[in-house]
């Protein structure tokens, strides 16, 4: 998880400019941006709504979703291994539409 970020951290510092290419996944983020608030620890992601575990989300990390709520829950993807699933939608503030 750890080394997964850095690389991405570093990635994102040396691909700064117009030049680097737009990994294929990036366009695969139709829908709604988030972002983890009011969690100390970690926000479970769920196969559904009270489901089986997973996945997880961090204070602070940046996920997306079609704009889908089942109930108070989200549609989104986890970051840890980006698998499809429910958070519940009061620790995820939308940051807007892509």
């Amino acid at each position: 998880m750890l080394t997964t970020r850095i690389a991405a951290l570093l990635a994102a510092t040396l691909c700064a400019g117009a030049a680097c290419a737009v990994p294929a996944h990036a366009s695969d983020r139709s829908g709604c941006t988030y972002r983890v608030v009011r969690v100390k620890t970690h926000l479970n992601v769920r196969a559904w709504p009270n489901g089986r575990i997973l996945d997880k989300l961090y204070p602070g990390d940046r996920t997306w979703g079609p704009c889908r709520k089942t109930g108070s829950w989200r549609h989104i993807r986890g970051t840890d291994i980006g698998r499809k699933g429910y958070a519940y939608g009061h620790y995820l503030k939308k940051l807007g539409r892509r």
